[in-house]
């Protein structure tokens, strides 16, 4: 399958590439965003080989490919000045709301990372299953180092979900990568330990575990994404390579702790699992069972 033919004949049947204001792409599909969608010739990319159907939604126009759709991707980017930007609102002509963009930018950040989640949790599965047969010992090293293998991007979570929301905001990944890894550094997390209230410049502070937790980072780093580009206006061209990085996680990180922490703190606090426990242990599982994929999202598991 030559994938320049293909990303060429999408590219034109799209408008072209200056109808495109932002691509990216799932696990299955690529989302435009286009300036002009009466310009996209809907039938003639659904003929296209590879091409399952054309979407319409939320603001975007997805041509689901499948499982070619990296690929198809890579070849677009290869030929083309078209990349996954953050799409500004001024160029999307009021065709996606707020709600819109909220899943978009959690799409976007989600999609690099689904090949990372997908393996480590298949592996995990696995090791599963193996120690269930007693096929491996799980006492032993080759159980330790393959479970620590399938727990990794799942511990340290919110480092590249810092990474792929910052770059999915167009802002310097590797700043969004120290703000989540500041998180986990074990002088943060020895806090957690301490039973002396704590405080932060003379405010309270009210230490959480941010290990695998989405939601806080999520915040943090679409905060992070306008700070960058204001400092960038303020700071002096001769001294941004230092200064931004370092006001920014000056400002961010502590702002994380002091407010997006504690607001999983205080969500987990709230939903009353004893008093639930208390009323009926096996409809307290399938209430927590259900929404556990929120739960964890939150960071409040």
């Amino acid at each position: 399958m030559n994938y320049d033919n293909l990303g060429k004949e999408i590219i034109d049947l799209v408008g072209g590439e200056n109808n495109i204001s932002s691509l990216e792409h799932c696990a299955t599909r690529l989302r435009f965003v286009l300036k002009d969608t009466d310009q996209a010739d809907n039938s003639k990319i659904n003929e296209l080989p590879k091409v399952l159907q054309v979407v319409e939604e939320g603001g975007q126009f997805q041509i689901v490919i499948g499982n070619d759709v990296a690929n198809v991707y890579d070849a677009i980017v290869k030929n083309y000045s078209i990349g996954q930007t953050y799409a500004k609102e001024e160029n999307e002509s009021g065709k996606r709301n707020i709600i819109n963009i909220i899943f978009s930018y959690i799409s976007g950040t989600f999609s690099p990372l689904l090949p990372a989640l997908a393996g480590s949790g298949m592996l995990k599965a696995l090791l599963e299953i193996l120690k269930s047969l007693n096929w491996i010992n799980d006492k032993g090293a080759t159980f330790a180092i393959l479970n620590a293998t399938s727990n990794a991007v799942f511990y340290f979570l919110p480092i590249f979900i810092g990474m792929s929301a910052s770059k999915k905001l167009n802002v310097n990944p590797y700043i969004g990568g120290v703000i989540a890894a500041s998180l986990l550094e074990p002088s943060f997390t020895n806090l957690l330990k301490s039973e002396e209230n704590l405080t932060f410049i003379g405010l309270s502070l009210v230490v959480t575990d941010f290990a695998s937790t989405v939601f806080s980072l999520l915040i943090a780093i679409a905060i992070y994404a306008p700070l960058e580009r204001l400092l960038k206006r303020w700071v002096p061209k001769v001294l941004q390579l230092f200064l931004v990085p370092m006001l920014s996680l000056i400002i961010m990180v502590p702002l994380t702790v002091l407010v997006f922490g504690p607001f999983s703190e205080y969500v987990s606090s709230g939903i009353g699992i004893d008093y639930m426990l208390g009323f009926s242990r096996i409809l307290t599982g399938v209430i927590i069972a259900s929404f556990w994929p929120f739960l964890v999202v939150l960071g409040v598991h």
